[in-house]
């Protein structure tokens, strides 16, 4: 019997996206070919308008390539449609960005069950599910304080909550320490890898931070639009 092939969670074909900004044109993703198996820490890396962020937001179907394809766990992202893209979003993935984008007005647990409520059907458990996530990243006490009561580290781990308590496949971490102190920054990317070793999520993370990067177990290192290198990674154990 023939062993049945493991598709990437992440696959991109020759991916490519220029803009036009005063009269030029900027390649900001230019022939990008890239696979990442379910369960991997990839950190992307590079200086600002290397192409990383623009990678991301394809990534999580937040703009779409001029050309090539972005397939995440078996779902090509540019062929769907506006309710099954905000599907994908809601289900697939979960988001983790610098500013943690949490709604001042609101206690911890209702801003980590905010994406449950655009689920449709609706989720009857969700504030369960939201408790649980808080769990999760340390803070099931916390629940009832609002983010101006939270630490800025506090507020991150709620901001990770959010983007756990839909159960997504993916996460997609957009310098999630960019607005941490290092002691603080380190408590978050020790929290990443847990997950990741131990729940198995796959994890995608954008930083200009090489000390940040070398908590994944692969970094992949992106210039003018291109990627230059792509090494593992011998990540100790946290």
């Amino acid at each position: 019997m023939t062993p049945t092939k493991t598709l990437p969670m992440i696959q991109t074909v020759d991916l490519s996206k220029s803009y036009s900004l005063g009269g030029s044109t900027v390649h900001a993703l230019d022939g990008v070919t890239l696979a990442v198996a379910a369960g991997e820490f990839v950190a992307v890396i590079g200086s600002s308008g290397s192409g990383k962020s623009t990678l991301m937001n394809m990534l999580g179907g937040l703009d779409q390539p001029d050309s090539g394809s972005v397939i995440i766990d078996g779902k090509n992202v540019g062929s769907l449609k506006p309710r099954d893209l905000a599907a994908y979003r809601g289900e697939t993935l979960g988001f983790v960005f610098q500013q943690f984008q949490l709604m001042p007005r609101r206690n911890a647990l209702a801003n980590v069950m905010l994406p449950l409520q655009y689920r449709r059907p609706g989720v009857p458990d969700g504030e369960a599910r939201a408790q649980a996530a808080l769990d999760a990243v340390g803070l099931g006490d916390r629940g009832h304080h609002k983010p101006t009561e939270l630490s800025g580290g506090q507020q991150q781990r709620v901001a990770i909550a959010r983007a756990l308590v839909g159960s997504p496949s993916l996460l997609l971490a957009d310098e999630p320490t960019g607005a941490l102190d290092s002691r603080t920054s380190a408590e978050i990317m020790d929290l990443l890898v847990t997950l990741n070793r131990n729940d198995g999520l796959t994890i995608v993370l954008i930083t200009h931070d090489l000390e940040v990067a070398d908590y994944a177990s692969r970094v992949i290192t992106m210039s003018d639009g291109k990627i230059i290198s792509d090494e593992p990674r011998s990540v100790e154990a946290a």
